[in-house]
């Protein structure tokens, strides 16, 4: 068993499946057409760095990851997700099970098709017809709208849990679920100067920041441009 969950994100038909079955030694489908994806694909990947073996100059043998030729590999699960259209958060697509399973991963790696070779809809076209820097920013907004929806779904809850255990504790009620703590709570108000303002008097704008910084803080995330090969690619890299 591994602690550490990293989702595999991004638009439908950017190449997540192959980047999961590259990094886990998998076989997932993979198909050129969208959606191939319906259901999470979970593997193991491995994350590398010099063990202090070699430093001591003593043997080792570690339970809870591999020690070979003074590197140590420490597990990390990989899931794959389905891929997300505009719109996910409301259901469209596979959306609400993409956001849940992303949701309740402790950090995201988000694939983007460099190339611009997909369209709106996820259907492959011709390299530099798609505009991966628009596909990103649809896929982030779509997982801030997410936890929008979930806080807002939730006022009277929180609400309620706030007139006793305080407003961080009130929030980590509805967002223990998706792997928000307590500390991401704490600063992600102080960051939108929402810490010592009620909840019941927040604004709609104002909820909607603090969405986007709890998922900020919460889900640490690398973009991982994929099909940098193709033409079109390094342009498209330099904007994202």
């Amino acid at each position: 068993m591994t602690s550490i969950r990293i989702g595999i994100v991004g638009k439908t038909n950017t190449g997540k499946t192959t980047f999961f079955n590259a990094a886990t030694l998998l076989d997932a489908e993979v198909q050129p057409y969208p959606f191939t994806t319906k259901e999470p694909n979970i593997g193991v990947a491995h994350v590398s760095s010099p063990c202090v073996c070699g430093e001591f100059n003593v043997d080792d043998d570690p339970r809870n990851s591999l020690c070979i030729n003074k590197m140590r590999f420490y597990p990390i699960t990989l899931i794959d997700l389905p891929g997300l259209i505009k719109g996910a958060h409301q259901g469209k697509g596979l959306g609400n099970q993409f956001l849940t399973v992303a949701a309740q991963s402790d950090a995201l790696l988000h694939v983007v098709d460099a190339s611009g070779s997909i369209d709106a809809e996820g259907n492959i076209v011709e390299p530099g017809y798609g505009d991966p820097l628009s596909d990103y920013y649809d896929i982030e907004e779509e997982l801030v709208l997410w936890y929008h929806k979930i806080i807002e779904g939730n006022r009277t809850t929180i609400e309620k849990y706030e007139k006793t255990l305080g407003l961080v504790e009130a929030l980590y009620t509805v967002l223990s679920g998706i792997k928000v703590g307590s500390t991401h709570i704490e600063k992600a108000l102080k960051l939108t100067g929402l810490i010592d303002k009620p909840f019941k008097d927040w604004t709609m704008e104002e909820t909607r920041n603090f969405a986007y910084v709890i998922r900020d803080v919460s889900k640490p995330t690398v973009v991982v441009a994929n099909k940098i090969d193709l033409d079109e690619a390094e342009k498209n890299y330099l904007r994202l």
